[in-house]
């Protein structure tokens, strides 16, 4: 029996149209775990349930775009379950009410859970009429979007290690600047330098695939760390090229924001409810897609997307990155400028009245 199922559990071409008649609220990357200290969602169930609540008075549609459990960390559903019931609750209400639709995304690797037990329609996308598209978006990322069974053991094994060493391994190095991570960065160089290397001793066999690979993993890595998670952007940019719709609204990078272009099309990504983070998209006719954080308030436009408009990161290596940063015994240069911070998994959160939000 396979362990993953996501072509089994959903059809990957079934996609949902709901009219462009009403007010749509978009979330995404949830990553509900099972409350412990490494469940990332980071107990903001009142939050999400006031949230909900806001769903439901204004009679909206919410699509979750994927990723709501995080089946990885949890390691079984009841955990979830027993440490978030009231959240599960209002969830299949609002879904049996036909008012919620459930994408599926790249840790979604058995609908059941979504289908059976919460009664969540569960599609491949949503359009809003003609003018939206919703997609999870790891089908745009180069390397989980082809790998999904192979992803999702790799993300077993990563939420085993963080609870192992009670601590965050992730990107970007500089604001989990931890002493695990500091070390998981250098290792991962390490490796990635010996990958290198195997690839040019096998150029003469496989004609430069193995180092292609090598390079392909070095460069999705480095610049994933620099602030294009999953690299996401430029795909999403190119897939804005070929699909009907003008409006592309994707999660899965946890980049909050809202990249308007010239042409009038637009890309905008949900963020995420993980650490300090709870943002949401709301679309309506009149204004298009507008991305808020719920907890404090601030709306998000292109601020975190500014250097990939640039094309900040396009020619930078791992080897530039590395020069850069790296100052020797497991310090990077990146990370000691912002010791003193606050970490995003100890946030000094603030709360606008929800009632105010868009």
């Amino acid at each position: 029996m396979k362990s993953f199922a996501w072509s089994r559990a959903v059809p990957h071409e079934d996609i949902r149209r709901i009219p462009a008649d009403g007010p749509v609220y978009v979330i995404s990357d949830l990553h509900i775990g099972d409350g412990t200290r490494s469940d990332i969602f980071l107990a903001k169930d009142k939050d999400l349930l006031r949230f909900l609540a806001k769903v439901t008075a204004e009679g909206a549609t919410l699509v979750i775009a994927g990723d709501a459990i995080d089946f990885s960390q949890a390691w079984a559903f009841n955990r979830v379950l027993k440490a978030h019931g009231k959240l599960f609750f209002a969830l299949r209400q609002l879904a049996e009410e036909g008012h919620l639709l459930y994408v599926y995304g790249n840790h979604d690797h058995d609908m059941r859970f979504y289908k059976d037990m919460l009664s969540f329609p569960v599609v491949a996308g949503v359009e809003v009429g003609n003018q939206v598209r919703i997609i999870h978006g790891h089908e745009l990322d180069p390397e989980i979007g082809p790998n999904l069974e192979e992803s999702e053991l790799a993300t077993m094994i990563h939420h085993l290690f963080e609870r192992i060493l009670r601590s965050w391994l992730r990107v970007p190095l500089e604001l989990f600047y931890t002493r695990s991570n500091r070390l998981l960065f250098w290792v991962g160089h390490k490796a990635l330098l010996l990958k290198r290397l195997h690839g040019h001793l096998m150029k003469p066999i496989d004609g430069g695939a193995s180092l292609a690979r090598a390079e392909a993993k070095a460069a999705y890595w480095i610049r994933s760390n620099m602030g294009d998670p999953g690299c996401l952007f430029r795909p999403a940019m190119a897939c804005l090229d070929t699909q009907e719709q003008p409006v592309l609204i994707c999660g899965h990078s946890h980049l909050p924001g809202v990249v308007r272009r010239a042409d009038g099309r637009i890309y905008a990504n949900t963020g995420s409810w993980t650490f300090a983070s709870a943002s949401y998209l709301k679309w309506t006719p009149e204004d298009g897609p507008v991305v808020q954080d719920w907890l404090s308030g601030r709306v998000w436009n292109t601020e975190l997307y500014e250097p990939l408009l640039r094309g900040d990161y396009d020619h930078k290596t791992i080897d530039d990155w590395w020069r850069e940063h790296y100052m020797g015994l497991f310090r990077f240069r990146c990370g000691e400028e912002r010791r003193g911070k606050v970490p995003p998994w100890k946030p000094t959160r603030t709360r606008t009245t929800p009632q105010a939000a868009p």
